[in-house]
């Protein structure tokens, strides 16, 4: 059993073949800095939420710049996953996140914690929508 504030190997989207799955069938918004492609399947897994992170050389020219985003993209999102991770878990879902690193600097570590909870927090109002409530 995973501990709930780990992001292990595990959790983390690596085969090229789920990735290219992941741009061709799924949804994304863009959630400053972030742009978020996602998808969501059916599942009985005991996990069934995974990540991958995205910083296109494009903008950052430099590798450890980009490694430096990532690192802190993955603290952030390791830190504020677990709402989302118990709804997918109830829902016995399998969901597949990307994370495309779209600003053009290298935010602080509190800027980009609160973008990662407003990033998460607009995934979960498109993925678990809330009923209307009845009168």
């Amino acid at each position: 059993m995973n501990k709930p504030f780990s992001l292990s190997k595990n959790e983390r989207i690596k085969s090229k073949k789920t990735i290219e799955t992941l741009f061709q069938q799924g949804e994304a918004f863009f959630s400053y800095p972030y742009r978020l492609v996602y998808k969501v399947t059916p599942s009985i897994n005991r996990n069934g939420l995974y990540m991958a992170i995205s910083v296109p050389k494009r903008f950052f020219k430099r590798a450890h710049d980009r490694n430096r985003i990532k690192r802190l993209a993955r603290e952030t999102y390791r830190i504020e996953k677990i709402a989302l991770q118990s709804k997918v878990i109830d829902h016995q879902w399998e969901l597949n996140l990307m994370f495309i690193y779209q600003g053009r600097e290298i935010l602080e570590y509190s800027a980009m914690q609160k973008h990662m909870q407003q990033s998460l927090l607009h995934l979960q109002q498109r993925v678990f929508p809330t009923p209307p409530e009845q009168e």
